[in-house]
């Protein structure tokens, strides 16, 4: 592998990647509305989903017309969440052994989660992880969220990378049109959304023990290898 086609970072969403958190996503916002006599449309889930606490929780607002200020929902929901992580998070299936494979290569890991830094934080201690990345970034350290690229060109800044060496792992649409808009390589797995509503990341799998080092190096290197080659023509 040559100079300028070397994976010299991967970058990882946190839910729905790292955890499996998704579900416990819902089942806060579950709670959230019941506590308002209102019940949760599944449906909201693809348009929520990679999405920071503020969007999110705007969105909310907006579709049942609460008559709340962002600020006040965004704390109650944080709440709610944090308990069912304490309770009840989990790793995704094969997705540390992904990371500690990744780490391990001495290629530079980077967490880049819309969630705000303390649920990030509660999620990595619980999970005794945090020394497996070397930058930590949460969706209240950048001034767009996804699918904004702010928080990958962030990443690849502060890690002294450029954006044409990152791959970027991903579970939602929103997260796979940050990954893009960077200019980076994007592998998404579909467990949160499915393989149509991902199809602009370079490849899509359905569970982590399908991918490799070698795998993401190989990505990597074609994704820049095409650019040089477009860029020729």
């Amino acid at each position: 592998m040559t100079q300028g086609t070397r994976l010299e970072a991967v970058l990882f969403d946190m839910d729905g990647v790292i955890v499996d958190s998704e579900p416990l996503w819902s089942k806060a916002e579950q709670q959230l509305l019941a506590r308002r006599n209102l019940r949760y449309s599944p449906q909201l889930k693809t348009v929520m989903m990679g999405l920071d606490s503020s969007e999110a929780v705007g969105f909310l607002i907006k579709h049942y017309d609460l008559k709340e200020s962002v600020g006040d929902v965004v704390e109650e929901r944080n709440q709610l969440i944090a308990g069912l992580f304490r309770e009840f998070l989990r790793p995704m299936p094969h997705a540390l052994q992904l990371v500690r494979s990744v780490h391990a290569a001495e290629i530079k890991t980077g967490l880049a989660s819309s969630s705000p830094k303390e649920l990030v934080d509660l999620a990595l201690g619980r999970l005794n992880i945090t020394g497996l990345f070397d930058l930590i970034l949460s969706g209240d350290q950048v001034a767009r969220g996804k699918p904004a690229p702010d928080i990958y060109l962030t990443a690849a800044r502060q890690l002294g990378v450029s954006h044409e060496s990152c791959l970027v792992i991903e579970d939602a649409p929103h997260g796979v049109a940050a990954a893009k808009a960077a200019g980076m390589c994007c592998l998404a797995i579909s467990t949160s959304a499915s393989e149509p509503e991902l199809a602009a990341a370079d490849r899509v799998v359905g569970d982590f023990d399908q991918v490799d080092l070698a795998l993401l190096q190989d990505l990597v290197q074609h994704r820049i290898q095409r650019s040089q080659s477009t860029q020729k023509k």
